[in-house]
């Protein structure tokens, strides 16, 4: 994937360069108020979305499904988004601060093929599921109850090594970004390939970005 026009092939490429380098950190507050990091190297984080990417097309995902992602932002949510990008699917955000309507009129008019996302997500979705008749791919992150689909640990547990990624073209939808809707109704931004990594590249040259910087 290295040299994919795959906006995911960046960190694989970074993976090499750099492994033991920190992608992510997440600092959250445990029970008793002490503060508490977590964090993935590049080379960890490109194995984990390599094995969930490997569990999503296991599952029948394959380029142009359409993804929803709504996992609080931490580990497991970029481990997810490479993991989708990296299987061709089309991952969709959603900002939740819209409120409940304008989060379902979204919905409704990209009719998502799946959802991944926290128990609550799914809940909400079995509820609703008349309004989403084609979703099918289900993950769930943290604890599945009475749906189906899987786990995020069984994705990554259950990975087949012998299962190719997909390949895209720099021109093949990576997302859709629907804005937060404060100044009119919510609208659906499609991103290719291509337009993330030119972003990249406009980013990294901007602000002078290096590697090991932490922002």
């Amino acid at each position: 994937m290295n040299d994919s026009p795959n906006i995911a092939a960046r960190l694989s490429r970074m993976a090499t360069l750099y492994p033991e380098n920190r992608a992510v950190v997440q600092c959250r507050r445990d029970r008793s108020g002490r503060m508490t990091y977590r964090h993935l190297t590049i080379a960890e984080l490109d194995r984990d979305s390599d094995r969930l990417a490997r569990g999503l097309v296991a599952m029948g995902v394959t380029p142009g499904t359409k993804l929803v992602l709504m996992v609080p932002p931490g580990l497991e949510f970029f481990a997810l988004a490479f993991a989708a990008f990296k299987a061709g699917a089309i991952v969709v955000l959603i900002d939740p601060g819209m409120g409940r309507s304008r989060i379902f009129d979204c919905l409704e008019e990209i009719q998502p093929d799946g959802f991944i996302g926290v128990p609550l997500v799914h809940v909400v979705r079995s509820l609703f599921r008349r309004k989403f008749p084609l979703s099918r791919f289900h993950v769930t992150v943290g604890r599945r109850w009475f749906w189906g689909g899987k786990t995020y640990r069984q994705l990554l547990n259950e990975s087949n090594e012998r299962i190719e990624l997909p390949t895209v073209a720099g021109t093949d939808s990576a997302a859709i970004i629907f804005t937060s809707g404060s100044t009119g109704p919510p609208k659906g931004v499609l991103y290719e390939h291509g337009m993330f990594n030119a972003q990249v590249e406009q980013l990294q040259s901007f602000f002078n970005i290096q590697p090991g910087e932490v922002d």
